[in-house]
């Protein structure tokens, strides 16, 4: 990983793989969780994957890799975290280890190891 991003460049390809090139294609998760707030907590840009797992890429890191601020209203959709969990219910249950800790930050540590791609 590189130091001014929290993520693999593997997740960097592969959300830009899912969103064909563009940003823009993303729904972008608006953080409005009730957990512990961590360091890299924010807002987030979301798409699902080839396999419909989550792509999940922090706001911070999009907007530092790509050099530019990004306006939530040139995303495909806009969806509150809260949302986002509702929807990923049951895999996030069977996929992250703890029940009191932010769901989205537990799924990029899951998704960011090495091999956890394609």
């Amino acid at each position: 990983m590189d130091t001014t991003l929290s993520v693999s460049y593997e997740t960097i390809a592969h959300f830009f793989e899912a969103t064909e090139g563009n940003y823009r294609n993303a729904i972008y998760i608006s953080c409005s969780c009730s957990y512990r707030r961590e360091s890299g907590c924010g807002d987030f840009l979301y798409i699902p994957g080839y396999d419909c797992r989550p792509v999940l890429l922090p706001l911070a890191d999009a907007e530092n890799f790509l050099g530019t601020r990004i306006d939530r209203t040139d995303c495909a959709a806009t969806i509150s975290s809260a949302c986002f969990i509702r929807l990923y219910h049951q895999w996030i249950l069977l996929s992250t280890p703890s029940s009191s800790d932010c769901p989205i930050q537990q799924l990029l540590h899951l998704l960011n190891r090495p091999g956890n791609g394609k």
